[in-house]
């Protein structure tokens, strides 16, 4: 029985004949390109790969658009950053009375500026911003620390960017270039049992059954989502029969499968020799797979049918 839904990729026509071990293109002199977004900051974009133990976001977009498309998402997450780093509220003095000196309530809410920083690691951290050697897909890695973890979830930065898109009345910037939006947990080689590993990570969050806790004692049903490109080592019924067997396993047999009406879409995208996984919510058909054109072209074509329906009526 086939446990996935049917992805077709229309960039994954496989690279035969081409021998190239390099996850990205080899950096030149002119491999970071200073590129301005929207607003007037620079990003630097570079060709150093993917890599083990990676989390990010790949990007796709037209031909030929890819470092526009980089800046443009370099601009969309940096406003998506800004405001989850912003604190809660704004600072009342005024609980302070009208004796304390205003000194002091100042200096107080430093101290909580601080406490907040140093929780949360960097208000604006850093990302990577990957070009790779196949046409209309980037990748845009998260910053780690020392022991490889990072404040920012891509699931959920995907999910609230496309949230975020999806209102009518959002003020964000407006996509141009950047098409589908896929998170990545983590990446891993697919080598020496990669995949497997992977699995390891990333589904027994998600998927595995506990008897003594209520709210994980129900199964859930689930579809899989595998992408390859450049690779023609990992065929995709074995992708997707390993990574049932393992939902299976963790759900003693309470887990099901079902392509339209899933609980949970498990995302896998292979290039070349490394392999990444996520697993997001049945949120994924509602914001058109996470294709951000498709989102804003949804309230441009609601615009043109409201004004189509007043020139009619008028």
């Amino acid at each position: 029985m086939d446990h996935a839904e049917q992805a077709t990729d229309s960039h994954g026509n496989q690279n035969e004949g081409k021998k190239n071990t390099n996850l990205g293109q080899k950096r030149s002199p002119q491999g970071r390109d200073k590129g301005r977004g929207n607003g007037d900051r620079a990003i630097a974009i570079s060709a150093s790969g993917i890599h083990s133990g990676d989390r990010g976001i790949f990007v796709t977009c037209d031909k030929g658009q890819e470092k526009k498309c980089l800046r443009e998402i370099s601009d969309i997450l940096s406003e998506y950053i800004d405001s989850t780093s912003k604190p809660s509220q704004e600072p009342d003095f005024g609980s302070y009375g009208a004796e304390m000196d205003i000194e002091a309530a100042i200096l107080a809410e430093l101290e909580s500026l601080r406490s907040m920083s140093s929780t949360t690691g960097t208000s604006n951290p850093k990302l990577s911003f990957i070009t790779l050697d196949i046409p209309c897909v980037s990748f845009i890695r998260f910053p780690a620390n020392s022991k490889g973890e990072t404040s920012l979830n891509p699931v959920d930065t995907v999910r609230n960017v496309c949230e975020e898109a999806s209102r009518k009345d959002s003020t964000g910037p407006r996509s141009r270039y950047v098409k589908r939006l896929t998170p990545v947990s983590m990446i891993r080689k697919t080598l020496n049992n990669g995949l497997e590993s992977l699995c390891d990570e990333v589904l027994p969050p998600e998927f595995r059954v506990d008897s003594t806790d209520e709210e994980r004692s129900a199964g859930c049903k689930f579809a899989i989502r595998p992408t390859i490109r450049n690779n023609d080592k990992l065929n995709r019924d074995d992708v997707i029969r390993m990574v049932a067997d393992r939902i299976a396993a963790l759900g003693a047999g309470r887990h099901s499968v079902d392509l339209k009406g899933y609980d949970k879409l498990v995302l896998i995208d292979v290039y070349r020799n490394v392999v990444g996984m996520s697993v997001v919510g049945n949120e994924f058909e509602r914001l058109r797979r996470f294709n951000l054109a498709e989102l804003h072209a949804t309230h441009l074509g609601e615009v043109d049918s409201a004004k189509a329906s007043g020139a009619t009526q008028g």
